[in-house]
């Protein structure tokens, strides 16, 4: 009896331990894909992005146009993005509003209590002009209250980020750091490289209204070495007296999580690299 619960107890162990062994590899191993296309035409740009995971079990997709949309799915639940935070925003809106008309209501009502019983003998009428002044006066003192948060906040933020760049810059000068930059340089090359699309597809037919200024521009299109080898299709049109711009684009590829998950941990483990992070963050 007891042989037999041990052994019951084991195989569940070993499907517990099979399933975080699976869940594991699958995050490492199966590649995260993205894709994005679109077109555009002047100011007028319609795309699609699209990212999924394991089968699409998981995927984000958001569209833009003339408005923006989208959905989430998390396995078989799939969630819209933007038109809940836009009700739930317009729904907050609507509550402050009448909140706020409660709270007028009742300050202005309390307010002409107390002059009804100050005074004697007959009640006194409290004149429509004066119900609206006491109503905008409470509707003032009320929205003293929601005072938008202070310039200090956004000024502390950016005084830490240029102390963050003038450390950067003074141990980069620092010759006992060079091994740790050399080698950070490197790592993220290579997590760019991981990252980068596999196809990135642009047609694109343009002027910019003077032939001169059109073929300039071109050349400094040409002077990028992703536009060749992508096969990019740049037309310009040297006829048009009027600037503008059309074309689509199409790009796509994907990201395994052990690739980034390696260059990050090479960073992590060097000794150079934490003797620069130590240094930066005292």
């Amino acid at each position: 009896m007891i042989f037999t619960i041990l052994k019951v107890i084991g195989i569940i162990l070993l499907v517990v331990l099979a399933l975080i062994l699976t869940a594991l590899l699958c995050v490492l191993f199966v590649p995260v894909k993205y894709r994005a296309v679109g077109s555009f035409e002047n100011t007028d740009i319609r795309a699609k992005a699209h990212v999924s995971w394991l089968f699409h079990l998981f995927a984000l997709h958001i569209e833009y146009a003339d408005e923006t949309d989208g959905y989430i799915r998390l396995a078989f639940v799939k969630r819209k993005l933007f038109d809940d935070a836009d009700s739930d925003y317009e729904n907050d809106e609507k509550a402050a509003e009448a909140s706020d008309d409660d709270v007028m209501d009742e300050a202005a009502k309390t307010e002409t209590e107390d002059k009804v019983s100050e005074n004697t003998g007959d009640e006194p009428k409290i004149s429509a002009d004066e119900n609206q002044h006491i109503k905008q006066q409470t509707k003032l003192t009320h929205k003293k209250t929601y005072k938008k948060p202070h310039k200090k906040q956004f000024k502390e933020k950016s005084e830490k980020i240029k102390t963050g760049i003038g450390k950067l810059k003074r141990e980069y000068g620092d010759e006992r750091n060079k091994a740790a930059f050399s080698h950070l340089k490197k790592e993220l090359f290579i997590i760019l490289k991981r990252i980068c699309p596999r196809r990135l597809k642009f047609t694109m037919v343009y002027s910019t209204g003077s032939p001169d200024t059109t073929g300039i521009l071109l050349g400094i299109l040409a002077c990028f070495p992703v536009g060749y080898k992508n096969k990019w299709q740049i037309t310009p049109d040297f006829e048009s007296e009027k600037p503008y711009a059309k074309g689509i684009f199409d790009i796509k590829g994907h990201v395994i999580v052990i690739s980034i998950l390696a260059a990050t941990l090479r960073i992590l483990f060097d000794k150079n690299c934490r003797r620069l992070y130590n240094r930066i963050s005292r």
